[in-house]
């Protein structure tokens, strides 16, 4: 196998992708896919229309969301370059021993095709879009904690991409999108059948089994940080009162970055805070898999709401419930969720700072791996222990209070441990 990366990256992100046209007028603006498929073409015959069904696959993913949209588009193209590139063959081409194998490749690809980090697949030039040829279908992970320390050092990040493997995790969403695809393709009367839920079934890669989970989350002691260096950073400067507002709202309502920005289907606004007829408050949000629920909001949070509310009507006299819930100091309109990560990211560098400046420096350090989502696990582990457990998981936006018992809830755990050691050799 060659250990040059000679593939080409094949679909845009999805705020472009759902704008083009379908049919051979999708790579109008993309020479070097347009060039690359072609002379895959010459070599596979069917890889032309491969790419149109991968298209239509993909176009029909993307109504859902864009978070499906980009997991199935990382899977399906991996397997088409790989299938093409490495396979010569077509996917419809494909066998059991070739998909065996490709689910090998996967879980642990070749260096080459491994990246030192996130790129996007094309880079506008001249009105179109080229190929970004620091972009790899893998890109391999650097612990936050590692990051954070080289850059802090003036050091180089370090990085290799020898040896890169995909977690249980990544595998498990790997065979469920690809299944999906073979569906389509069935479904299409473009292929035969879907051979991955046989494959699954025996792959190594799946591992089953009943561990301690350990929840990612802040200490009380990092928590008191954030919150206070927060505060205090708002009290100095009043743009602050955004950070403020945003890290508040995540741990206390247990939110995913994603119901506080803005998405193509909806956008968080003040009237999305609503009162029932016995004064209860509540925030509308739209969670994972397009639904809608309605989060209980305690009386502790009024006064971050309060002092967020009074800086945005300080700040335009247009402000009213139409407004975005969390919007750009500078600019219209509400915050990405990239953003809202940088935002909740500079909280936690200030309570870094101020800890390790006190002498905490082991809880400081650890706090370096902290990530937005740790604010979530943080407000629902703090409170698992004096709500309902139903209760819990309508706020927290579980189908099933069996998920919020199983990710939250360790007590079985700790009486087993207990009982284990009473016993006798």
């Amino acid at each position: 196998m060659s250990k040059v990366f000679k593939a080409c990256p094949l679909f845009d992100a999805h705020k472009t992708f759902v704008t083009l046209p379908m049919g051979a007028a999708m790579l109008h603006d993309y020479p070097d896919s347009k060039q690359f498929v072609s002379k895959i073409t010459e070599q596979i015959p069917d890889a032309q229309q491969e790419f149109f069904y991968t298209a239509s696959f993909l176009k029909s993913y993307s109504r859902k969301s864009e978070a499906t949209y980009r997991s199935y588009r990382n899977e399906v193209e991996r397997l088409l370059l790989w299938s093409w590139t490495v396979a010569n063959k077509s996917v419809i081409a494909l066998r059991r021993p070739d998909l065996e194998a490709y689910f090998d490749f996967v879980h642990s690809p070749p260096a080459h095709w491994v990246g030192t980090s996130v790129a996007d697949r094309f880079r506008p030039i001249d009105g179109q879009a080229r190929q970004n040829q620091n972009w790899r279908p893998f890109v391999v992970k650097i612990a936050k904690q590692d990051r954070r320390k080289a850059l802090d050092s003036g050091l180089t990040i370090p990085t290799t991409t020898s040896g890169h493997s995909l977690s249980h995790e990544a595998m498990k969403i790997c065979y469920s999108a690809l299944s999906c695809f073979y569906d389509y393709l069935t479904d299409e009367g473009y292929a035969f059948g879907n051979p991955i839920p046989a494959i699954r079934k025996q792959s190594p890669f799946l591992i089953k089994g009943a561990t301690s989970k350990s929840i990612k989350r802040l200490s009380d002691l990092q928590w008191d940080f954030v919150l206070d260096c927060a505060r205090a950073a708002a009290d100095k400067d009043i743009e602050h009162e955004r950070t403020l507002f945003v890290i508040a709202m995540l741990k206390t309502l247990y939110l995913r970055v994603s119901e506080l920005s803005d998405r193509n289907n909806w956008e968080p606004v003040w009237k999305h805070f609503w009162q029932d007829s016995d004064g209860n408050s509540w925030l509308k949000v739209l969670g994972k898999g397009n639904k809608i629920r309605d989060v209980s909001v305690p009386s502790s949070l009024s006064p971050y709401i309060g002092r967020y509310q009074d800086y945005r009507q300080s700040q335009s006299v247009s402000f009213g419930l139409n407004a975005a819930l969390v919007a750009k100091n500078r600019g219209v309109g509400g915050m990405t969720a990239r953003q809202l990560r940088r935002i909740v990211q500079h909280a936690f560098d200030l309570a870094h700072d101020k800890m390790a400046a006190e002498g905490f420096v082991d809880e400081a350090q650890a706090l370096r791996e902290a990530t937005t989502h740790w604010l979530r696990h943080t407000g629902a582990s703090k409170d698992i222990a004096t709500r309902p457990l139903k209760h819990m998981a309508d706020d927290l936006g579980h189908a099933s209070m069996g998920t919020t018992d199983q990710v939250y809830i360790q007590s079985d755990m700790k009486d087993r441990a207990r009982s284990g050691k009473q016993r006798e050799v």
